[in-house]
This record gives C-alpha cells, sequence and structure tokens, in this order.
C-alpha cells in the first residue's frame, strides 16, 4: 500500500503541465483611416485575422467587399458624401473599426503653369505678385473653400531670359477635403516694343451698382490698342467685378495690369490704382496671354461689399489674331462669369460718364518758364477740351481726363546773371484732389488737398543762363475732383500737403470704431 502511494506521487510529479493556448495576433489594418472622393475606389490591407471577416457599415456612404481569405477589403464610395465606419470583424471575434469620410477635394491645384511677361526692366517685387497672381488665378476652388498660395521670393529676370519657381498652395474648406501642393511656375520675358493706347474705355456709368450683369463691353484689335478706366461702386450685397478678355478665334494679347480695391475710402482706392499705373507702365511691365477660339481669359475678380469701391486701369494690346472682346461684369457670389459674357449692358446712371475716346495726339501740354517774368501754368481735366468720342452718342465724355496719362514739358530759363529758385506745384481748382506725378522718371505722391492754394511737387535750382527740361507724367485719381493747374513759380508754394481730417485737406469716408479717421 505504502509503495502504490510512492509510485502515484512520482508520476504527478513527472507529469508536464498543461501547455497555455498563445494569444492570438492584434487584428489590425492599413490604413486606419480612409478619406475618399465620391465614386472612388480604395482597398484596405487586413493583417493577422481569422477568416471568414465580416464588414458592416452605420451610414452606408460606401459599399465593402472582403476577399475569401480575410486579407483585404474593398470600399468604393457612393454618390454621397459625409461619414461612416466600417467595421471588420474576423471568426475569432475580434474586430477594428475604420473612419471613413466621402467628401469632394477642395480644388485643384496646377502642378505646372507658364507665365509670360514683359517690362525692360522687370520688377523683381512685381514679378514675385504676378506669379502668386497667376498660380491664384489657375487653381481651382470650390464654392466655400479657399485658396492660400505661397508668395514667392522676389524673381529677377533679364530680357529675353527664363526663370523656375516653385510656389506651395494649399486649398481648405470643411466641406471638402483639403488639398496641398506645389505649382512649377516657368516664367518667360516677352521682348517687346511698347505701343501706347490709342483708344480709351471709359467705364463709369453706372457707377454705383446694384444688380448683376454687364456693366461694359469694347472691341479690341491688332491696329489699335486699347487703355480701360473702370470705376464701380456697390450699393446692394456683395458682389463681384469681373474683368474677362474673350475671342472667337485664338489671339494673343499684352495686359498691364493696375487695379486696386476693395475699399470703402474712395479717395484711396483712385489714388492706388493710379499709382500702381504710373509704376508699371513706364517699364511696359505685364503679362502676355493666350486666348483659345471661343475662350475665356478672367483677369480681375474682385469682391466688394456694400459701399466698397473697385477701380482699375487695364492697358490691352492684341498682338496675333482677335479681334478680342473685353468685359466688365458684376457677378453674384459663386456665379460663372461666363455665363453673362452675352448678356446685354446694364441701364446707365444718366450721368453719361462712359464711352470710347481718343487718345493719340490727346494729353501732350507744355510751357516756358522765364527767371523774372510770370508764371508758366497748365490746367486740366476741365470741361472745356475733354478727349473726343468715337461714338455717336453726343452726351458721353470723360470731364476730368480719367484714364489719360497726361504728359506736360516746361521749359526752365534763367536769362539773368544771378542764381533763382523755380518750384513745380499742383492747385487744385475742383475740390478734393489726391495726385501722383512722374518728375523726370521719379515717383512723387502728394496727398488729399482740396483748397485752391499751391502745393509744393518739386524745387529748382537755375544757375545763371541755364535751360533746364521738366518733364512730368501724370493721370487723375478717381474719386478726385477736377480741374487742376500744374506750374513753375518763383514764389515758394506750401511745402507739404495737409494731414487727413484737417479743414484744409480731406475727409474719409469711413471712421475706425474708435472715431480716428481712416486714412
Amino acid at each position: 500500500m505504502l509503495l502504490a502511494v510512492v509510485v502515484a506521487v512520482r508520476l504527478a510529479q513527472a507529469s508536464p503541465s498543461p501547455t497555455p493556448s498563445p494569444t492570438p495576433a492584434l487584428l489590425s489594418v492599413a490604413p486606419t483611416a480612409l478619406t475618399m472622393n465620391p465614386a472612388q475606389q480604395e482597398t484596405i490591407q487586413i493583417v493577422n485575422a481569422v477568416p471568414p471577416v465580416t464588414a458592416t457599415l452605420q451610414q452606408h456612404l460606401v459599399t465593402a467587399s472582403v476577399n475569401a481569405m480575410g486579407t483585404s477589403v474593398t470600399v468604393i464610395a457612393t454618390q454621397s458624401t459625409g461619414n461612416d465606419t466600417l467595421k471588420l470583424e474576423d471568426a475569432s471575434g475580434r474586430s477594428v473599426e475604420v473612419p471613413v469620410r466621402v467628401a469632394f477635394n477642395a480644388g485643384t491645384i496646377p502642378t505646372q503653369l507658364s507665365l509670360n511677361v514683359t517690362g525692360d526692366p522687370v520688377d523683381p517685387q512685381w514679378l514675385s505678385q504676378e506669379v502668386q497672381t497667376a498660380v491664384e488665378r489657375a487653381t481651382a476652388v470650390l464654392p466655400g473653400a479657399q485658396a492660400t498660395v505661397a508668395s514667392p521670393p522676389p524673381v529677377m529676370l533679364a530680357p529675353g531670359g527664363t526663370a523656375n519657381v516653385a510656389v506651395a498652395v494649399q486649398i481648405a474648406g470643411s466641406a471638402y477635403l483639403d488639398r496641398s501642393g506645389v505649382t512649377n511656375v516657368t516664367i518667360n520675358q516677352v521682348p517687346l516694343v511698347p505701343a501706347p493706347a490709342a483708344l480709351l474705355f471709359y467705364d463709369d456709368d453706372p457707377e454705383d451698382v446694384a444688380d448683376d450683369g454687364v456693366l461694359y463691353r469694347g472691341t479690341v484689335t491688332t491696329s489699335l490698342p486699347v487703355r480701360l478706366y473702370t470705376y464701380h461702386e456697390n450699393i446692394s450685397t456683395p458682389r463681384r467685378i469681373v474683368v474677362a478678355l474673350s475671342s472667337d478665334v485664338t489671339a494673343r494679347v499684352q495686359t498691364i495690369n493696375a487695379f486696386a480695391g476693395p475699399d470703402i475710402d474712395v479717395m484711396s482706392v483712385g489714388h492706388a490704382a493710379t499709382l500702381k499705373y504710373l509704376t508699371l507702365a513706364p517699364h511696359d511691365e505685364g503679362e502676355v496671354l493666350m486666348l483659345g477660339a471661343a475662350g475665356s481669359q478672367v483677369l480681375q475678380d474682385i469682391t466688394e461689399g456694400n459701399g466698397e469701391l473697385v477701380a482699375g486701369v487695364l492697358d490691352v494690346r492684341v498682338l496675333e489674331g482677335g479681334p478680342v472682346t473685353l468685359t466688365v461684369m458684376s457677378v453674384a457670389p459663386g456665379e460663372d462669369p461666363r455665363l453673362l459674357l452675352d448678356d446685354p449692358p446694364l441701364p446707365g446712371d444718366a450721368h453719361h460718364r462712359t464711352g470710347i475716346f481718343v487718345l493719340q495726339g490727346y494729353g501732350d501740354d507744355s510751357a516756358t518758364y522765364t527767371v523774372g517774368g510770370s508764371d508758366a501754368q497748365i490746367i486740366y481735366g476741365d470741361r472745356s477740351a475733354p478727349p473726343s468720342s468715337t461714338e455717336p452718342s453726343p452726351d458721353d465724355h470723360d470731364y476730368g481726363d480719367y484714364g489719360v496719362v497726361r504728359r506736360i514739358n516746361f521749359t526752365l530759363t534763367n536769362p539773368t546773371d544771378q542764381e533763382s529758385n523755380a518750384y513745380l506745384y499742383e492747385r487744385p481748382l475742383g475740390g478734393d484732389v489726391r495726385s501722383t506725378f512722374l518728375v523726370d522718371g521719379s515717383l512723387i505722391q502728394l496727398g488729399c488737398v482740396r483748397e485752391p492754394e499751391a502745393y509744393q511737387i518739386a524745387a529748382y535750382g537755375l544757375d545763371p543762363h541755364q535751360t533746364y527740361q521738366v518733364s512730368i507724367e501724370t493721370m487723375a485719381d478717381g474719386a478726385s475732383n477736377y480741374p487742376i493747374e500744374v506750374g513753375i513759380t518763383a514764389t515758394p508754394p506750401i511745402p507739404q500737403t495737409p494731414p487727413v481730417g484737417t479743414p484744409d485737406g480731406c475727409f474719409p469716408k469711413a471712421s475706425e470704431p474708435d472715431g480716428v479717421p481712416t486714412p
């Protein structure tokens, strides 16, 4: 009996312990989440599943099909958008959930882009802005989304040269899938002999815009380059001022584009457009565009709120092909401006600030100032001799010479044996005015004035028996009032224009909440 017990104990000690069951490997998927466009197909890899694997969905925005081995699932999005959850469960009871979002991309980012520019020299800062604008124009953005285009560094470009720039782009919108990418821009400088505008398209009627439609339409041919001067204030809900070129045949076009706004301070907008144009035009800095047959190109698309103004100066020169139609439109947010290209023009406001006017041979003046003699004066922008119209309507006019580049040459002569000082000045004769002058190639800006006093533009010291030529280019500012006198005098003018808000200065249209005038 004792022996049996001992044997039993020894047998019990020799028996191995039971082997524990292995822990199942973790069920996993790759990718762990899906973002898809409608109708798009994606494949999810399944790792460590015990087949068969079942797939269930909460919202059924997609369909899911698992292969027989339980190693992958094919997901196809429906046409509906939104969020869903895909649950995968294998034969062992293990499961994993995959978040799924179905939405449209917020937009499309071009990978390659060509930009052809003119100008000698080409200003690097301006070219950087042109590159950014070209990428913005080529980036397709869905309604409600917002594109952010990085500003490239200043670009150096020699005459006839080429440069390449990579521009980062992001498009975001809560209802869409965000996009990011890079647009590679190839920039070419196109050698071109400048050709001044022969005709002025004056577009300020209706000035106040409350409806959608065509504000102005004109035709540009190879024989007659055109300058558009446009000025529109919105008096209703937000809308866009859109400027487009279109053609029934292929055309190669040069543009010099100087737009400003939107802003409620109309004096600042008009001044900014003039300043930009007088900076670009002397160097012929612009862009060369290709229009396809029955195609269109939007040059400007600016949204203005109630009470805001957009003003612009645009030179258009058809280099090859054409003719080309230039159209200015008022367009509701989210609407396709191409749908309005053939609409009839909106009714005018009876002010007749519109028409086509001849620029050739107009706007050139000269005068001589002699030390010891009378002041030399040029008055422009009055009603006595506005530019002549090419249209039969006798009521259309351009009082103020808006859109006209005024070129003034003064000859300063000192016949005496003594040194003498002479002063270049402006004197407002029609009310509030701001001015920009190119004096001997140098840009000079004057602040806003209203009283008929002489304000200094520049000063000259004349040696005995010296003759000096002063060359001036200027253009009327939108929202400024004319006529204006520019002249040479021996009497020292007021050296500086008054601050904004003072009695002899100008008052802005709007004020900040704290009551400080907006400059």
